[in-house]
């Protein structure tokens, strides 16, 4: 049994994927058993991200492969900052590089392009992508890496499938889908491993995030398979590039789920897997390369308006304030709703959070409200709000 941990990076690492989970305790996620004995090699190869010399030679080594994987904890910094040191270092041994990521959805793509080449900026790409609606997770962990492929003009390929399809598997599995979603997934999605089933039905027994395993299997396969597919079908029209793809560790350790499938897809076993942390070692074949890492690193606290925002039909409005509410104190009232933040349309949350994710405390914002008085048509009001 492993360690709390350990236990603890998996739940993590999963957390973002998986809704619904439940609270109660169960026996932690084993993952000593998890690959065949014929499979296993030996532990990964620990390498010091801030020893110049390890990096160096690890880039080279890097470098050989078409596909690199970097597992991540989605949540924490220095992981994200791990894998920022590995692709700069990748990209000036040579910049034919792209950068897969799991976190921006496929039908999206166009809008990582126009970011990409300067067309649209980073709040408008925010919005586009529906970012905030899609994965939640605070922007400002990965934006250094998004912001390097933006400054060199790094392809950023959305691997993921969207939430309209995925969300239809997990409660109803593939049969659940109608013959237009169909078509724009994989029809090549293969069963999982005896050794990656293992480890996916300790996952569920854990914390169970449906209420069928089987189809809970069937929404992490189509996850594999469908970044496997976006990335190698890139690969296969980019022969000379390479790419990193940055993804949740359940993902890619053992080499497992998005690894294999793309090995599949390029014909040969093109790919290396690295994983952030340090209490991995210990368990053979896990990854090529382990990523040491500091202690969790936070990021600073944001300004905030102090206001709770209901979401819906009727635009964004304010439901209720927190106590030393910034927006209160600026003249705003329950039931407002904000069409306005600094300049920029407020259509939905997802728009709001694009202009507040970046937000400093004591930095002033101009907030446009209409005001809906009894029996009488909306006022249009401004506000200068000094975020808290």
């Amino acid at each position: 049994m492993i360690s709390m941990k350990l236990r603890l990076t998996i739940i993590l690492a999963l957390a973002a994927c998986f809704t619904s989970c439940s609270a109660n305790q169960h026996d932690p996620v084993d993952l000593r058993q998890s690959a065949p004995e014929s499979n296993l090699k030996a532990g990964p190869i620990t390498i010091d991200p801030g020893n110049l010399q390890q990096l160096d030679e690890l880039t080279g080594k890097l470098a050989e492969n078409r596909a690199i994987f970097i597992g991540e904890v989605h949540d924490r910094l220095d992981h994200h900052q791990n894998q920022l040191l590995i692709i700069k270092s990748l990209y000036a041994l040579n910049p034919d590089l792209a950068i897969g990521v799991e976190y921006f959805q496929q039908p999206f793509q166009s809008y990582l392009d126009d970011y990409i080449a300067g067309r649209i900026d980073e709040r408008e790409m925010l919005r586009k992508t529906e970012y905030f609606k899609r994965w939640k997770l605070d922007y400002r962990l990965i934006q250094p890496i998004i912001a390097y492929a933006r400054e060199k003009h790094i392809p950023l390929l959305a691997l993921n499938v969207s939430d309209e399809i995925h969300n239809k598997v997990f409660k109803g599995g593939m049969k659940s889908l109608d013959s237009l979603e169909l078509a724009q997934i994989p029809d090549d999605i293969l069963p999982a491993s005896a050794h990656y089933l293992q480890r996916l039905k300790s996952i569920y027994s854990s914390h169970p995030p449906s209420n069928n395993f089987d189809t809970f299997v069937e929404g992490v396969l189509l996850w594999d398979e469908y970044m496997a597919d976006n990335a190698a079908h890139y690969l296969k029209a980019h022969p000379r590039s390479r790419m990193v793809v940055l993804a949740g560790m359940v993902h890619v350790m053992y080499g497992d789920g998005i690894p294999e499938r793309v090995n599949r897809r390029l014909g040969s076993d093109q790919s290396t897997v690295l994983i952030n942390g340090s209490d991995f070692g210990k368990y053979p074949g896990v990854a090529d390369y382990q990523l040491l890492t500091e202690n969790y690193m936070g990021l600073p606290t944001t300004g905030k308006l102090g206001a709770s925002i209901i979401d819906g039909s009727g635009g964004v409005r304010i439901s209720e304030f927190t106590a030393d509410s910034a927006a209160q104190a600026a003249g705003l009232a329950v039931g407002d709703r904000i069409v306005v933040f600094d300049g920029v349309k407020v259509a939905n949350i997802s728009d709001l959070k694009s202009m507040m994710f970046d937000r400093r405390s004591g930095e002033r914002v101009q907030v446009m409200v209409q005001r809906y008085p009894p029996a009488d048509s909306p006022r249009e009001l401004q506000f200068q709000v000094l975020l808290r």
